[in-house]
């Protein structure tokens, strides 16, 4: 018994499909990523100065968070291509920063960081 001609022609561009879609994937370029992902003493020493050692999240309508900042964070994650500069830290409490994970915040979030700070 022979197999259908058009079931044997169905699997076989399935299977091209998948192989096309494999050599796509392998042969896409990693983002770039600063090479250090954690920010120095220094550095954090110069954002909790800057936060006055307060957790920097403010929500768009509410008040900013009163608990004390324990962590430093990068507002455009390390993960999607953030540096690790102070531009680019803030302080965070250990809630917010895990709330946070690795999201982009929006473009309001940042210009009220930048206008709080200077």
């Amino acid at each position: 018994m022979q197999p259908d001609p058009t079931a044997l022609l169905a699997y076989l561009a399935v299977a091209a499909i998948g192989i096309l879609c494999l050599a796509i994937g392998i042969g896409r370029k990693r983002r770039w990523r600063d090479p250090t992902r954690f920010f120095s003493w220094g550095q954090k020493q110069q954002l909790i100065r800057q936060a006055n050692g307060r957790c920097e999240h403010t929500p768009p309508l509410w008040f900013r968070c009163a608990a004390p900042g324990t962590e430093a964070d990068h507002v455009h994650p390390w993960s999607r291509g953030g540096p690790t500069e102070l531009w680019n830290g803030q302080l965070l409490c250990r809630r917010h920063n895990r709330r946070k994970s690795n999201r982009v915040p929006s473009p309001l979030y940042r210009r009220c960081l930048e206008r709080r700070r200077y």
